[in-house]
């Protein structure tokens, strides 16, 4: 019976904070710095980077926390299921770890400098306002929750000093297509209760996948013209394959959420999502050459597959 309680406690712990979703954050970071050209400047360590991906990884599981502090008393009726609901985390413990989860990014972003200290704060207070404020006004939703993803991608652009013209220009697309590619899944999130409809967001969400995949797209020709090498190609080619496996995802999502589907189904293609954007993450890795960070990132796409099979 002990055992089954502990079990019990750790997947409520699992389902609180979102563990699937969590493996998803530092990936943004990540692809900011790279399109930024932070893997061609060289003396800046390890640390800078590393800090701003624990620094996303913090605000988000803020935000996923007070989220359902915020909605204890409505999921007390419509989702009773929840890990607060059911008593199996109490408020207090759950408050305890949203503070420390402020704490865990606040601190790193002091020791990289008031730039990131700002964008960090001003992240945090959107997030609370969102969960406790603006939460239930629906044109609003969508908007901030795709605001914090560009933020967290702006976390990692600010490591790079003197970025070039070019690369600011594949930052925006970047921007915008990670803006409408999130907004639209919220979009559809928002519509998933009701079966058998056509959802919003759908439109949105598939054009912010083709802006994203257009900038690992371009590294891969860059890579191409410059180097004949075999490996090269070959990171390349994978690039190409990851990029089209995100596109047919998109491509599938947009048609769920036009031709209606049940709830399940609907909540089901919008969890793919989420991890489809690991792989135009690792594609960019792999268009700039670099061997590890593909298959990190391919790693956590399948740990959070895992994590949601488990939890």
């Amino acid at each position: 019976m002990k055992n089954s309680s502990k079990h019990e406690t750790l997947r409520g712990w699992f389902q609180l904070t979102r563990l699937p979703h969590l493996f998803t954050v530092p990936g943004d970071p990540l692809i900011g710095f790279l399109i930024a050209g932070g893997m061609m400047q060289e003396g800046r360590g390890y640390f800078p980077i590393a800090a701003v991906c624990f620094i996303s990884f913090a605000m988000s599981l803020f935000g996923i926390v007070t989220n359902d502090l915020a909605d204890i008393q409505i999921d007390m009726t419509q989702h009773p299921d929840r890990p607060l609901p059911r008593g199996v985390i109490s408020p207090r413990a759950a408050s305890y770890t949203a503070q420390l989860c402020f704490l865990a990014a606040v601190v790193p972003a002091l020791c990289l400098g008031w730039r990131f200290t700002f964008v960090t704060l001003v992240a945090l207070i959107s997030i609370y306002t969102y969960n406790f404020y603006v939460k239930y006004r629906p044109k609003r939703m969508s908007t901030m929750m795709a605001v914090m993803r560009d933020l967290t991608f702006g976390l990692g652009i600010l490591i790079v000093p003197g970025i070039s013209f070019p690369r600011i220009l594949l930052l925006v697309l970047y921007g915008v297509g990670l803006f409408l590619y999130y907004c639209g899944l919220n979009e559809i999130t928002r519509s998933e209760t009701p079966s058998k409809i056509v959802l919003p967001g759908g439109g949105k969400m598939l054009a912010g996948a083709c802006c994203c995949a257009i900038v690992p797209l371009v590294f891969v020709i860059k890579l191409l013209r410059d180097s004949t090498a075999l490996m090269p190609v070959v990171f390349g080619l994978l690039a190409i394959l990851m990029c089209a496996v995100y596109l047919l995802i998109a491509l599938w999502v947009y048609q769920v959420s036009r031709t209606g589907a049940s709830p399940a189904r609907v909540q089901r293609s919008v969890h793919v999502s989420f991890r489809a954007a690991l792989l135009v993450q690792a594609a960019a890795a792999a268009s700039c050459g670099l061997v590890v960070l593909p298959v990190i990132l391919l790693l956590c796409l399948a740990g959070s597959a895992l994590a949601e099979k488990y939890s």
